[in-house]
């Protein structure tokens, strides 16, 4: 119970005390009893408004949290999607890249095969080498950016094949490396932290059994069942 409330209950009983003077009672008596009546309803008048705006204040105080908690809630929600958003972007971007990647690398090897075929010290091979130590100047660079957001090429060449980060588009029946060992990389896989962007593809040794020599050639396509879902 409230100060004030205890304090419009004395006054009440203090009137009532008073009115209760029977044949004691005088005007003066009578004029303060009801002075102390109109003083008791004024007080209680007040305790109730007081106490109603305490309980609307309460309500507002509860409506604010509840606000503002949904306004965190979806602030927090926007900034999962607007982050999801960001990696789907960069994912699509670096997808786009790698073709670019591919194009550079087979463009480096090919230059290489005609400085060899170049004369040591004609002008022509210097002018080559210039523009081959240009463009793998730009694909070294490319090769960091991707470095830095964590894509990297798949170790293919001489590891065991896996059927997680290979996919087999050929065998190798030689038998120049053991069994299950990649000996080429048709195309190069990369990944990106713990996902995969793009598989490799690699040709597998599986040499031929010297009791059952196979009819095909040294290279065939290997079954979809050695594919890996992409």
């Amino acid at each position: 119970m409230s100060h004030k409330r205890l304090i419009w209950e004395e006054v009440s009983q203090l009137a009532a005390q008073l009115t209760r003077g029977g044949a004691a009672e005088t005007p003066e008596i009578v004029q303060i009893a009801e002075h102390l009546n109109r003083l008791a309803r004024e007080q209680f008048k007040a305790n109730a408004l007081q106490e109603a705006r305490l309980e609307q204040q309460r309500e507002t105080i509860n409506v604010l949290r509840q606000t503002v908690t949904r306004q965190e809630e979806t602030i927090a929600l926007l900034q999962r999607n607007h982050h999801k958003d960001i990696e789907l972007a960069r994912h699509d971007l670096i997808l786009a890249l790698l073709p670019v990647v591919d194009g550079l690398e087979a463009t480096l090897n090919h230059a290489k095969q005609q400085l060899e075929r170049l004369a040591e010290g004609s002008e022509a091979r210097q002018l080559l080498s210039a523009w081959v130590e240009g463009l793998w100047m730009v694909y070294q660079r490319l090769m960091d950016v991707l470095a830095q957001v964590d894509v990297v090429p798949i170790p293919a060449l001489g590891q065991p094949f896996d059927p997680h980060m290979h996919s087999a588009v050929g065998v190798d029946r030689s038998g120049r490396a053991p069994e299950g060992v990649i000996v080429a990389e048709e195309r190069r896989g990369y990944r990106m932290r713990n996902s995969i962007l793009r598989y490799a593809d690699v040709i597998v040794s599986r040499p031929e059994l010297s009791h059952a020599p196979s009819k095909e050639g040294p290279r065939e396509a290997i079954t979809t069942a050695h594919r890996p879902a992409e």
